[in-house]
Parts: C-alpha cells; structure tokens; sequence
C-alpha cells in the first residue's frame, strides 16, 4: 500500500528556535514572531510563505520577505514558487535561521513509498487549492506564481469529511500506474548512434532527474581526464548513491545522458561500454535508463535528440512536466577558477545548453550533490534566439542605400564564411535578376572560374562569384579579370560570425541529408586566411549582407533556435 504523508515539520538545526508544523490545508507564514522566537530586524513578519502538497510529496515555498531566503544553499528569489521535499534545507536569511524540512508517513507504512496522484476526470484534484510549482536550482526549478492570499481559509468538519470520502472514491477510480520495466533492455536507434539500457524497475514518470555520466556521476580513479580502461571509474561524490535513492522514492524517473563519440570512432567496444553503464547501474542500486550518443548528429549534447528520444519512445506515453524535471552535468561553461577552491575550465557548456534547449532546470553536480551555490559561466557568443527573434523586415543590405542589383553589367564577389548563407542568397536575390553564378564546388577549381566568368561577361552578363573568397589573394584574381573587361565589381561580405556559420552548418547537416558535411577545419582554414575586403583592392563598393533564416516549416525554426555547438 502507498504511503500517505501525514504530515510536515519544519525542524530547526539548532535548539534556539522551535519546530514549525507546515499546515496541510491553508498556508503556513514563517517569520519573525513569537511563535519562532526570532527577533532579527532584517527577518520579515511574513518572510516565508509555505504550503503542505501531501499528495505529491513536496512543501510548496514561497520567500515574501525584502531579503532573501536559501533553499539548499540557492538564493530564492521573491515571490516565486519552489518545491522542497524531505531533506532539504532553507535558511530564513543566508546562514542564518537553518531548517530542515521532516516529512512524515503514516505509522503503518514505510516513508519509501510516495502517495498516488489523486486524479478525476483524468485531471489531477487540486485538493490543497495550491498552483502546481516548479523545481528550485538545487534539483527543482522556479517559476512565477500568484502572490499568496492575506486570507486564510478553513474547512469544516463537514468539508473535511466530504473531501475525504470523494478523495478515496477518485483513488479507487484512478487509472492503473505504468508498470516497471522486468528485466534489463538494451535497444539501439539510427544505426547504433543511439544506445538506450532501461534497467529492471525503472517506471514512467512525469518528472524526471537526468544527469551527465562523466564527471557528474562518476571520475576516473586514476585521476586522468579520459579514463585509461573501461573499469577506470568511481562514483563522483559520496552524496550520489543516497541522493539519487531520495529522488527514486519521491517519484522521479532517472536518466543518464551521455556524448561517447569513442564508441563511433572505434575507439571504445560498444560491448565494454555497456558493461561499464551495467556495473554503474548495480554500483547505485537504483533502478536507472541510459541514452549514449554515439556519433556527431542530432542525439549529440547539447542537441535534443537523446532528450526527444525519452519523451516519444522511452517514458511509456506518460508526458514529462518539464517545469518539474532538471538535469545536471559538470560541462556546464565554467570559466577557470583558481580561489577558494582551484578548478579547471569546463571543457564545454554542452550540459547547461541541453538544459537550455529543452527547457528544464539546470544544476552543477556541486549544486545539486553538494548545495553549494552556481557559479559564473561564459554564454555563447553566439545565441541563435536573437537571430530569429529579431525583426525580419528591415533592409538585408549595409549600408541601408546599397543597391541589390545593378542596371549595367557589373560582377559582384561573395565573401564570407561556409554556411555564412552566400549560395542562399544568391539563388534568392541574384539569380531571379539574370545573374550568372561561378562556383567552384560546381565548377571544380579556381582556375574554371576564372575561365567561366571570362566567357560570362564576353557575353554580356553579370556575374557572381560565389566562393568563400576570403583573402585578398582569392578575390584578386576576379578583379584581374573584370578590371580587363572594364567592368565595374562590387564585394558583398556576408555579417555572419565564425560561431553562426558552424550553427548554420550543423543545422543544415541535421535537416538536409543531402548536404556535404563540412569539418572544422574548413572553418578555422576560413578563420585564419581572412583579410576584411577594402575598397582599395579595386571594388567600388563593400555591401554587408545580413542573414535572414528561412524554414520549410516550425519544427526546423523550433531547432535551429536551440543551440547546437557545444562551446
């Protein structure tokens, strides 16, 4: 039988001040009073707002007061819910006025088990009249709430047993729970690029605790960065095992994200691997699914596609509350740190960006296993948001007077990165308007080019040279050739940066398959060689091209405004 939480004390760490008893049918204000025997001026009369769920477990914890609360060592903010379960901690002003929140079962059954939803109407029964919260930064996230009513309201005996009676009767009728998995199960997606182990007793949930593998879970014994063997590994913190057990008995689903690229290089047997996420597995002693992304494409973090996976095909249809669910990983964009403690820069932010991209709360593993608070991190230069949310009128070209095309012959040279949006734009803009393109990935080499563009203008067309053309060098050769033939050329360089283009190429590549996969080095080969292009080389004119996204259709828009890079 289910346990049924009975009740929820607020139990102060030290003898000086009395316990609180949370109310399970109104609010309960936490302040400065009589009742907690505080007296400090900087603690407000209402500085905490609390609110008992008893049938899903958590303390709803609301700070009200001019200065703040700490939940698991995380500064709440004002006015926003957060949830709290058995275990954690808030201090009423920062290392002052310490609590513990003691939730309590009824005798007969074990604090293990969590109560059921009470569900009618397949809707669930708001018996407590409390807005559903989100989970803090330690483990839960916040989200903005109502503020709290300056009224109390009381129920009746009456009330109190007619609830009770349509309680039970709703609980009777309520549809039968996802059943655990029996036995271990290991599947594979898109040619083994996705592997995903369900241990025995993992079940569906709404809420889930997701986590990163190395250097979240687990570090190398031998202290290398990279793990010298497959057995190479022990559990991170002493904290892991025992908080991931609470998360377990509280009803979360547990989940392991992990980038293992070794495995598609062939440098780590996919068989000594899944051993290794076995023994990991038995070492928590907690019922757990892995996803293991194997390769560059979309199941790649911070890419959505293990997360996506999870939510279509490995939670039994049971959709996940996102605003309940968090993930936590130790790639999280940390800049290096030398005092109090030394620590290394973080190798990437692919962590917090999954996080990002799919909207759930992010935790460093020291947060979350160690309540000690977030520290700063490096964000993208480049946040693809801002490209799609900026405004898509306005003139594509700078400065705002440049014309697109010209009335008499003319030969313009693109300039710009690969997946800067220079062939796009041309076949756009240029192409309509009778332009003859000259491209070498058509072509096969500069020197065809060159060749095609002197037969293009001998015959009285204009011309575009759609290469990525990034030093003086590469775009002296076309002027030659135009300056001969006394016609006029103009540059237009594309306004993209290094990140964007490596954005756009990793968009491209996971929406086309037909595209040409484009490796980093052409990108910094780009990086190094280029030389803005000046007047003085010989163009009339230098136009900046500004990149407007197109989209076949939502879900592509929906991706490429996540972010794709994991630096």
């Amino acid at each position: 039988m289910p346990a049924a939480l009975k009740e929820c004390i607020l139990k102060p760490v030290t003898s000086e001040h009395p316990p609180i008893r949370i109310n399970t049918t109104e609010q309960t204000i936490v302040g400065r009073s009589p009742e907690t025997l505080i007296q400090d001026a900087n603690c407000s009369r209402k500085q905490v707002c609390l609110k008992a769920n008893l049938k899903d477990g958590y303390v709803l914890v609301k700070p009200l007061g001019l200065n703040p609360s700490v939940l698991n060592g995380k500064e709440l903010q004002r006015n926003v819910g957060y949830e709290a379960v058995h275990g954690d901690t808030i201090e009423l002003l920062p290392g002052m006025y310490k609590y513990v929140f003691e939730f309590i079962y009824e005798p007969c059954t074990s604090p293990e088990a969590k109560s059921p939803k009470l569900k009618t109407n397949n809707k669930p029964v708001d018996v407590n009249s409390s807005s559903s919260s989100s989970r803090s930064s330690t483990g839960k996230r916040s989200r903005e709430e109502h503020s709290p009513s300056g009224t109390k309201s009381k129920r009746s005996k009456a009330e109190v047993a007619e609830l009770a009676s349509t309680t039970a009767a709703v609980v009777g009728n309520e549809p039968k729970p996802p059943k655990p998995s029996a036995q271990d199960a290991w599947q594979s997606y898109d040619d083994a690029l996705l592997h995903v182990y369900t241990s025995a007793g993992v079940v569906a949930s709404d809420r889930v605790a997701a986590y990163d593998m190395d250097g979240t879970l687990i570090k190398t014994k031998s202290g290398n960065v990279f793990p010298k063997s497959i057995d190479d590994w022990q559990i991170a913190f002493p904290e892991v095992p025992g908080k991931l057990k609470t998360l377990h008995r509280n009803g979360f689903k547990l989940v392991i994200f992990t980038n293992q690229a070794g495995i598609g290089k062939g440098k780590v047997r996919i068989e000594d691997f899944r051993r290794k996420i076995e023994a990991l597995v038995r070492k928590l002693a907690v019922p757990m699914q892995v996803f293991i992304a194997t390769g560059a494409g979309k199941y790649r973090k911070p890419r959505p596609g293990m997360w996506q996976t999870l939510c279509e095909r490995q939670n039994d249809g049971v959709p996940i509350d996102r605003a309940r669910s968090f993930y936590v990983g130790d790639a999280a964009g940390r800049p290096e740190l030398k005092k109090p403690i030394k620590r290394k820069k973080d190798h990437s932010c692919a962590d917090r960006l999954l996080a990002l991209n799919v909207g759930i709360s992010f935790l460093t593993p020291e947060q979350h296993f160690q309540n000690l608070p977030d520290t700063t991190w490096t964000k993208p230069e480049f946040d693809p948001k801002e490209v799609c949310g900026g405004p898509a009128s306005g003139p594509i070209l700078q400065p705002a007077g440049a014309s697109l095309t010209s009335v008499g012959q003319e030969v313009i040279v693109m300039v710009g990165y690969p997946g800067a949006g220079k062939s796009h734009f041309v076949r756009q803009h240029l192409v309509p308007h009778g332009y003859e393109v000259v491209n070498r990935d058509t072509l096969g080499s500069w020197q065809k080019c060159v060749t095609h563009m002197e037969v293009s203008l001998r015959q009285g067309k204009r011309v575009v040279v759609d290469n990525l053309n990034p030093d003086v060098e590469s775009r002296k050769r076309y002027l030659l050739v135009a300056n001969r033939a006394n016609i006029p050329v103009r540059c237009f360089l594309m306004d993209v940066s290094y990140k964007h283009a490596r954005h756009n190429n990793e968009f491209r590549e996971m929406t086309d398959r037909t595209h040409s996969t484009i490796s980093e080095m052409v990108f910094n080969s780009y990086k190094s060689k280029f030389q803005p292009p000046t007047v003085a080389e010989g163009f009339t004119e230098i136009v900046k091209v500004r990149f407007v996204p197109s989209f076949a259709n939502k879900d592509h828009e929906q991706l490429y405004r996540m972010f794709l890079l994991e630096k």
